[in-house]
């Protein structure tokens, strides 16, 4: 089969090494990887590692920059960017990160006092609406003619996209009699139109306009393909059948995330020999992730345990944050932190530790898969994690991990401390976690899931294009 695999957010570089790039890479190779020919179309190719794949890039076109600079080319200030720069999060809440070479990036990541309203509109608030214009109205409409042009000379079986905000312009593009025969497959890790807009100041008609688009997306595809049971619930209650909706976690691959793995590499790079216990977590150093939190914990472990090291894989905004918090709690010292890591290292530094934690904070609307949470699995290591979101699926109490309250430190200290004591302890739920992970979720078996849906939605496809449930 032709498969056309979409993703026309501005936030997921396809080369990049965060978790929603892996995610778009791994599922696109593992198609292939089972004998079909994939092409990919990407708002952002961004990064460092290209798959072995055709990719056809679709950037957007920003305006706000270019009008910027003319602004500030008539003030006569051509270095007004970097004159003065507001925090995003003086105004209003997070921004999607561009492809590189479409303007200048106008953040600093650092608070400051903002005291003009004139300032905060033009520094925040006009390029702010300008972006969120240009995704959600004008860049669609260009993804969307890339998509027409692209399937006319690649004549795909099937369409695979990464739902993404308000972009209409792939399920535009298989309007046409071409889309009676071509199924849509719309792949969602995300409730966007809430993610973005949810108490964003002055969001709200475009808050309430992207929700709109969202249900229209989700209830037109012919499958929806959900991360997880919450997202499931969600797509639901939008309206879409119940029967086109799959639900189909993050994956894993089993032979880059393995415990046969050489080790010592993580061991070198920090001067440590094998007799100290390595205590880590892997992923982005960004509010909500847990970073801060595993910090706290080790503070609650560490003084437990003797020779034990916590182990930081992984980089971003709150590095500082951390290792200031790590300095004031009295354990810097016993807290390593690596700094950015390429996805493809990551399973180098995995194999060297001796417990895993994923400590993601308490929320009722957790609708996650945590994609390190199976590569802990598939590298034979204990995972030590919260009772919340879709890792309870994953972690099985007692059998190859132990699951604490996400809000009981001591709870985590003593389970830490356990786990680090206890050499059978830890042996026995290594191999048990290894067994798991080959029990899936993997990327191979999540691309076998999706032809087999492909097909069932090529058998029973009505002359609209919507598989009958």
């Amino acid at each position: 089969m032709r498969i056309l695999v979409c993703c026309a957010d501005w936030g997921v570089p396809l080369c990049g090494s965060a978790g929603s790039s892996v995610h778009l890479r791994a599922l696109a190779k593992a198609l292939s990887g089972l004998g079909h020919e994939v092409r990919l179309v990407v708002s952002n190719a961004d990064g460092d590692v290209l798959p072995p794949l055709p990719v056809d890039v679709v950037a957007p076109a920003r305006v706000w920059p270019a009008v910027h600079g003319c602004i500030e080319r008539l003030r006569g200030r051509e270095g007004g960017l970097t004159a003065l720069s507001i925090p995003t999060r003086t105004f209003a809440g997070p921004v999607p990160a561009a492809p590189a070479g479409c303007g200048a990036r106008i953040f600093c990541r650092e608070p400051v006092a903002v005291r003009s309203w004139k300032t905060r509109l033009y520094y925040n608030t006009l390029p702010w609406l300008a972006d969120r214009a240009q995704e959600c109205v004008s860049h669609p409409v260009r993804f969307g003619r890339a998509v027409s042009r692209i399937m006319a000379d690649f004549r795909p079986d099937a369409v695979y996209e990464r739902y993404a905000l308000c972009q209409t312009g792939v399920a535009r593009a298989l309007r046409p009699a071409l889309s009676g025969r071509v199924p849509h497959l719309l792949e969602v890790n995300a409730a966007l139109s809430r993610e973005r807009f949810d108490g964003v100041a002055g969001a709200g008609v475009l808050g309430r306009w992207s929700a709109l688009v969202e249900r229209r997306l989700w209830r037109g595809a012919d499958r929806v393909v959900c991360v997880s049971e919450k997202l499931r619930s969600q797509a639901v209650s939008a309206g879409v059948e119940p029967a086109r909706v799959l639900v189909m976690p993050n994956g894993v691959d089993l032979e880059a995330f393995s415990p046969d793995r050489p080790k010592g590499r993580l061991r070198k790079r920090l001067g440590l020999g094998p007799e100290t216990r390595l205590i880590g977590w892997l992923g982005a150093l960004s509010p909500g992730r847990g970073a801060e939190a595993f910090v706290r914990l080790l503070a609650r472990a560490l003084p437990r345990i003797g020779q034990a090291m916590g182990v930081v894989i992984g980089g971003g905004p709150l590095e500082g944050d951390c290792r200031r918090l790590a300095a004031a709690l009295g354990i810097a010292d016993r807290v390593a932190f690596t700094g950015p890591v390429a996805h493809e290292r990551v399973p180098d530094f995995l194999v060297d530790l001796d417990i895993a934690v994923a400590c993601y904070p308490k929320r009722g609307d957790f609708y996650f898969s945590p994609m390190k949470v199976a590569e802990y699995l598939a590298c034979g290591l204990p995972v030590v994690a919260g009772r919340t979101g879709h890792k309870p699926e994953l972690v099985a109490d007692g059998e190859n991990g132990l699951l604490v309250e996400p809000d009981d430190a001591d709870a985590w200290g003593r389970a830490l401390a356990a786990v680090c004591r206890d050499a059978a302890l830890r042996a026995r739920l290594g191999r048990a976690a290894r067994q798991s992970a080959l029990a899936g979720p993997t990327w191979r078996g999540n691309a076998e899931r999706v032809v087999r849906e492909i097909g069932r939605c090529r058998q029973g496809a009505s002359p609209g294009g919507r598989a009958r449930p």
